[in-house]
């Protein structure tokens, strides 16, 4: 599923490619894939040009000059570049046609969705999403989410995951986050010490950044995953040792998400 790292990834990639050109054609294939009508939506973006590619959380975003397409790849959306007259695979759902290439939008699974929103709108569509801070926003502090976790007597791994704390964290991005910070996924959010929280900071974008260099656990727009899966040290490991400390990764149901963990490491705070 891509996550913050692999939407971010995207954005970089495509950045380089389609700013400042225009979208020439639009072609969609299935209608669930976009919110809006479909003669709505592509008579809309058709012959406009991509001022900005941008990221909210794990939403894709092209600038366009009045309008912005918000993208969400939910469970297997990806992005590939390809020549004009490349063959359309059976999952391809929406192609932008650009001067000399032409950008596919994938997804077997068919959870992913597309909008197009007026730029005076789109504040106020993240403010619905009741989306929480980026992780290398300066707002994120301890006291910050030690004032959002206060109320919630619950495992930090859910709370990692709800996206109206920290912005952008999955399920394996919050398996090593944790254990970099060497916190039980399991522990109760809100007796977590600001110490236990620092941690919890510096780790998210250690681990953001670690898999930025590695462009994610995901197929990017050259169809090449990302091999940050090579350097993953809990997730996936069930039943292999700790590379900090020889005990077997185990793994288990934490907020009804299979997590994994060093139960030597990673020792429940009380």
């Amino acid at each position: 599923m891509p996550e913050l790292v692999e939407v971010e990834t995207t954005r970089r990639d495509l950045s380089k490619i389609i700013e400042n050109k225009r979208i020439n054609k639009v072609d969609v294939f299935l209608d669930k894939i976009v919110y809006n009508k479909k003669k709505e939506f592509i008579n809309t973006i058709e012959n406009q040009r991509v001022q900005k590619v941008k990221r909210r959380g794990k939403w894709l975003l092209f600038e366009l000059e009045k309008n912005y397409i918000i993208i969400h790849f939910r469970m297997e959306g990806r992005f590939y570049l390809l020549p004009l007259d490349a063959k359309i695979d059976k999952h391809d759902y929406v192609i932008f046609y650009f001067d000399d290439f032409s950008l596919h939008y994938n997804d077997p699974r068919l959870f992913g969705k597309m909008e197009v929103i007026k730029k005076e709108n789109i504040d106020k569509f993240f403010n619905d999403k009741k989306l929480g801070l980026e992780y290398d926003d300066p707002l994120l502090t301890p006291k910050y989410l030690k004032d959002k976790f206060k109320t919630h007597h619950t495992d930090i791994k859910k709370m990692l995951l709800d996206q109206s704390f920290i912005t952008g964290i999955g399920n394996i991005y919050a398996d090593e986050i944790l254990f970099e910070s060497k916190i039980n996924p399991k522990s109760y959010a809100d007796k977590l010490s600001k110490n236990k929280l620092q941690a919890i900071i510096d780790n998210t974008k250690a681990v953001f950044e670690r898999s930025l260099k590695y462009k994610g656990t995901y197929p990017n727009i050259d169809g090449k995953r990302g091999t940050f899966e090579n350097y993953l040290k809990v997730h996936m490991r069930e039943n292999k040792p700790c590379y900090d400390c020889d005990s077997l990764i185990i793994k288990e149901k934490v907020g009804g998400r299979g997590t994994y963990y060093c139960p030597n490491c990673q020792k429940k705070c009380k």
